[in-house]
C-alpha cells in the first residue's frame, strides 16, 4: 500500500474533511478517515478491533465505545483541513460572485440596455478640453 500525502486517507485516497472524513489515529499512530475505519473494524470477543492496513497492528476499542469515541483526531491534519476549507470557501465565493455577475448580464434584460444608454452619452474630448 502506498502512503499518501498527509491531507488524504491512504485507504480511500480521498482528502480528509471536518464533516465526514475526519482523520483519526490508531494506536500504532497511523491515521485514516472515519468511513475507512468503520469499514475495517470488526467485533471480536465483544471488543471492536481495527487492524492497521499499513503495519497490521490491531487497535482494540473498549466495550460500549464507538470508534469515534475511542480514537483521537489527528490534530495536525485537523488544523490543515481548517486552512484548506477557508481557502476553498473563499475561492468558491469568488466563483459564485463571478458567475452571478455573468448571469446578471445575460438574464436581466435591463442591465445591458442601461449600459448601452450610458455608452451613448459618452463622447470624445477634444484636444483643447484635455489640456485645460
Amino acid at each position: 500500500m502506498v502512503l499518501c500525502d498527509d491531507g488524504e486517507c491512504s485507504v480511500c485516497l480521498l482528502p480528509y474533511s471536518r464533516m465526514d472524513k475526519i482523520p483519526r489515529v490508531l494506536h500504532c499512530r497511523h491515521t485514516f478517515c472515519d468511513p475507512c475505519l468503520d469499514t475495517m473494524s470488526r467485533v471480536r470477543s465483544g471488543l471492536l478491533t481495527v487492524p492497521c492496513p499499513l503495519c497490521r497492528r490491531v487497535t482494540c476499542v473498549g466495550r460500549g465505545l464507538s470508534l469515534q469515541e475511542a480514537l483521537w483526531v489527528n490534530n495536525k491534519l485537523w488544523e490543515q483541513i481548517q486552512e484548506d476549507v477557508e481557502s476553498a470557501a473563499l475561492e468558491e465565493d469568488e466563483q459564485r460572485h463571478r458567475s452571478r455577475n455573468q448571469s446578471n448580464l445575460i438574464s436581466h434584460p435591463h442591465t445591458f440596455p442601461l449600459f448601452r444608454r450610458e455608452m451613448k452619452s459618452w463622447r470624445r474630448l477634444s484636444a483643447h478640453e484635455t489640456r485645460g
